[in-house]
């Protein structure tokens, strides 16, 4: 191992069960935690994907009601939904955490327990909403009403418009989802995380961390003007079941810890599989955690994550990439709405390296409002990746004429900007850097002299985004053996006879039948458009 190696873990937020994954999950969250690993790796760091599927949360329990079925089938169900849509796009997570599956189960335990021996678990007086009609209590979305602090539908649990973490006394006009009558308040006893214990630290903490400025200042302000110890637990049936304090023996931990903590259950296995110890990996100077998110789920990996680390005496995590909830022909993706393209359905008709090539592109921070999915854009990004293949196809199958030139300085810079973006999940402007190193490339121009180190670099450089492309075009210039790598000055042009390029083009033109029936469905004419 290298001396400054690290080990990556890059934890994707787990998806409820209850559905397809849609073009902006996959633009927002799993794709950019692909991209990060697979950069990690060809950099020569460990680095893993993990993730899972929260069942526990309140959305699936809904679908199956809807569907006359059992919740466990329908949970499988769409379990196996999700992995083909991630598979379709060629993401492939290292451990993919069910919720239900035991050792789960007893790492969120582990932690619970590990929280409330060090004295950062109490019982407190709360109130959960409860319908007289269907006599039991509600919990998440089976509890819907509007926000107190932003006025937006929401269910009884997070703001999906603000952030904000909500309780149950807060939530405004509230209706049981089930039975649509109207919800009271019933005073429980549960147990709270209490982050004014330790509050200083974690302030201290976040204060330090490389985090972005802007989700960095959010939290803490939530530290600093609105502390308050987190509830964890309530009256639900399914999840992870307490069994003391004896006062809520029978209570489940809320999803959004022990849902979340599903990425420490996946680091456990790993750690297993490799024969390493969980807590010496978690305490070790070289492992980094980096989150992957949307912005609905911002406040409990930032604060409830975070803080669950912190006080056990672990590292918070290395980074945040929360993205603004994508966007499809300016609205937001909903599939209450059926506003929404589904990510199995789109690579069936578009080739994934297109498809990951645009979604990269698009996938701009929390806060900036600039993630549009457009029809324009994709046919755009087929032209782009068509222009990258043309020029290579040029010089493909000649190596005898590649020279072994080293990058130029503005080369050089191009690959340390992308190389810098990747690191600090920038990876809209990592797309940036890849664009300006092709067009200064001689390959893109009518050169006689192409440097093989560049053509080595630019498909190293697109690695991670589209590697199935720079795969193949990779063993076509340089053999086999090629590994892609930003180190210029290892490559140098191997011999062999010139020989025609014996694979289709990635950027073949999308479907005039695709783009009929996405503008059918996306652009019909408006009121007063």
């Amino acid at each position: 191992m290298r001396a400054n190696q690290h080990t990556f873990f890059a934890c994707s937020a787990p998806p409820c069960p209850n559905g397809k994954l849609h073009l902006g999950h996959i633009g927002g969250v799993y794709l950019l935690a692909d991209v990060f690993v697979r950069y990690h790796r060809m950099v020569g760091n460990a680095a893993y994907h993990v993730t899972g599927a929260d069942e526990h949360g309140t959305y699936t329990l809904v679908k199956a009601r809807k569907l006359g079925r059992p919740v466990d089938d329908v949970a499988h169900m769409h379990i196996e939904e999700i992995l083909q849509c991630l598979r379709s796009v060629d993401i492939e997570p290292d451990v993919f955490v069910r919720t239900s599956s035991e050792d789960h189960k007893d790492r969120s335990l582990a932690i619970y327990d590990q929280l409330r021996a060090s004295g950062y678990v109490e019982l407190r007086d709360g109130e959960q909403l409860y319908c007289g009609t269907c006599e039991e209590f509600a919990a998440d979305s089976l509890a819907v009403g509007e926000c107190p602090a932003c006025n937006a539908p929401t269910d009884s649990n997070l703001c999906e418009d603000c952030g904000s973490a909500l309780q149950h006394n807060l939530l405004r006009n509230p209706i049981h989802t089930t039975c649509g009558q109207s919800l009271i308040l019933r005073p429980i006893r549960q147990v709270h995380f209490e982050l004014e214990k330790f509050a200083p630290g974690l302030d201290h903490a976040i204060e330090a961390s490389g985090w972005p400025e802007s989700i960095k200042r959010k939290e803490l302000d939530w530290l600093r003007s609105k502390l308050m110890a987190l509830p964890m637990s309530r009256h639900f049936d399914r999840g992870v079941t307490l069994n003391s304090p004896v006062e809520v023996a029978g209570q489940t931990l809320m999803t959004w810890f022990e849902g979340l903590w599903c990425y420490e259950t996946g680091i456990e296995r790993l750690c297993k599989q490799n024969g390493a110890d969980l807590d010496d990996t978690m305490r070790n100077a070289s492992t980094r955690l980096v989150f992957f998110m949307g912005q609905d789920n911002r406040f409990y990996y930032t604060i409830g994550v975070t803080a669950s680390l912190f006080s056990r005496g672990y590292a918070i995590p290395y980074n945040h990439a929360i993205q603004d909830f994508y966007k499809l022909e300016g609205a937001k993706f909903s599939t209450s709405r059926d506003h929404a393209v589904w990510a199995d359905e789109v690579a069936a008709d578009i080739d994934t390296n297109v498809l990951r090539y645009y979604l990269a592109s698009i996938a701009k921070p929390f806060g900036a409002n600039d993630n549009d999915f457009l029809i324009e854009g994709l046919l755009q990004t087929a032209a782009r990746i068509r222009a990258f293949e043309t020029a290579l196809r040029k010089y493909a199958g000649c190596n005898e004429t590649l020279t072994a030139d080293e990058l130029t300085v503005e080369q050089n810079h191009n690959v340390k900007r992308y190389s810098e973006a990747v690191q600090d999940l920038r990876v809209w402007d990592a797309m940036d850097a890849i664009d300006a190193f092709f067009d200064v490339a001689s390959f893109s121009r009518a050169d006689t002299s192409v440097s093989a180190a560049e053509v080595s670099v630019f498909l190293s450089l697109l690695n991670p985004v589209t590697p199935m492309l720079a795969a193949r075009y990779g063993a076509f210039f340089f053999g086999a053996g090629w590994r892609p790598g930003l180190d210029g000055g290892t490559i140098r042009p191997s011999t062999g006879l010139r020989k025609p390029v014996d694979f289709p083009l990635f950027s073949d033109p999308i479907p005039e039948a695709f783009i009929e029936a996405y503008e059918r469905r996306f652009r019909q004419v408006r009121p007063n458009s």
